[in-house]
């Protein structure tokens, strides 16, 4: 019986934890908290910080996260579409907007099996 939890455990974890790196993704972005968001990115990701776009490691992405919030302190962060993953692929993305208190930016996020593959700020064309 232990065995068999275990399987339907393991099962239910595979399925949702693609939703469950989007919801963290998302927790971290409400709050600012860059480790927190960092701790969920693969080790090479591609980012996009206004102007800069770059296939980082996760420590120079964590940098550069850094700066991008002490110059934009963040006030919120509200999701605005989310794709859900398919059964052939472990893949998601996530958009929303991102309020600092220099104004608001759009977010965009990839991903991959369960890890932040692509992390891409840029200003809000509103």
């Amino acid at each position: 019986m232990k065995y068999l939890i275990g399987i339907i455990i393991a099962t239910f974890s595979f399925f949702f934890s693609v939703n469950d790196t989007a919801e963290d993704a998302i927790a971290a972005l409400k709050q600012g908290k860059v480790t927190d968001l960092v701790k969920l990115f693969d080790e090479k990701i591609s980012i996009k910080l206004i102007n800069q776009e770059d296939v980082l490691s996760k420590s120079q992405a964590e940098a550069n996260i850094k700066v991008f919030f002490e110059k934009h302190p963040v006030k919120d962060f509200k999701s605005s579409h989310a794709s859900g993953q398919t059964k052939n692929t472990a893949m998601q993305y996530l958009t929303g907007t991102l309020e600092t208190t220099n104004g608001k930016f759009r977010v965009s996020i990839l991903i991959r099996r369960n890890l932040i593959s692509q992390f891409r700020i840029e200003n809000d064309n509103e």
